[in-house]
């Protein structure tokens, strides 16, 4: 090869690792969060501060494949005694929403039965609790691992059980 050919060569990689590793930091960098959870310790005192939100990126219904959350609003949210949800619903209804009521699972108010136990040993955390959207009684069984994941299951008097998968973190101030 000449010289000017090595030379361009020598260019056009030095400009294609540079693009690939700015790439990467920047990947990187959009995923990081200070409300993240990144081990145990951190998710205890999440937990136990009472003030943390779950977000989801699957939805997993009974009897069917997974569902792609990833930009379609969904979370559960902690404050105090108070919990807010809105969760979108894939599934099989055994009773009538009534015509013009929205078809996600909707909750605001306090956190009834409400019950975290620990599992020091597997390091993950289960939150229980229950609520009422309308006449439809609700329950939720969250786990929480030390990675920040999260796994959700909501069993309902009137829909088949449907569960979430995504990411516990701090509530963020808006």
């Amino acid at each position: 090869m000449r010289p000017k050919e090595l030379r361009g060569l020598r260019t056009a990689f030095i400009f294609i690792v540079s693009f690939t590793l700015i790439a990467i930091m920047v990947a990187c960098g959009g995923t990081s969060s200070t409300g993240q959870v990144h081990n145990y310790d951190e998710l205890q005192n999440l937990i136990s501060s009472r003030d943390f939100q779950i977000e989801n990126d699957w939805a997993n219904p009974s009897g069917g494949g997974n569902i792609n959350l990833i930009g379609n609003p969904n979370f559960i949210r902690f404050s105090g005694d108070s919990v807010e949800v809105y969760l979108p619903y894939f599934g099989v209804r055994h009773a009538g929403a009534g015509y013009g009521r929205e078809g996600g699972i909707k909750y605001k108010g306090p956190a009834e039965d409400f019950n975290i136990s620990e599992n020091a040993e597997k390091k993950n955390i289960e939150v229980d609790f229950e609520g009422k959207q309308g006449g439809e009684n609700l329950e939720f069984h969250i786990k929480l691992f030390a990675n920040g994941s999260s796994f959700t299951s909501v069993n309902t008097s009137q829909r088949s059980t449907i569960s979430y998968q995504g990411t516990v973190s701090r509530v963020e101030e808006e």
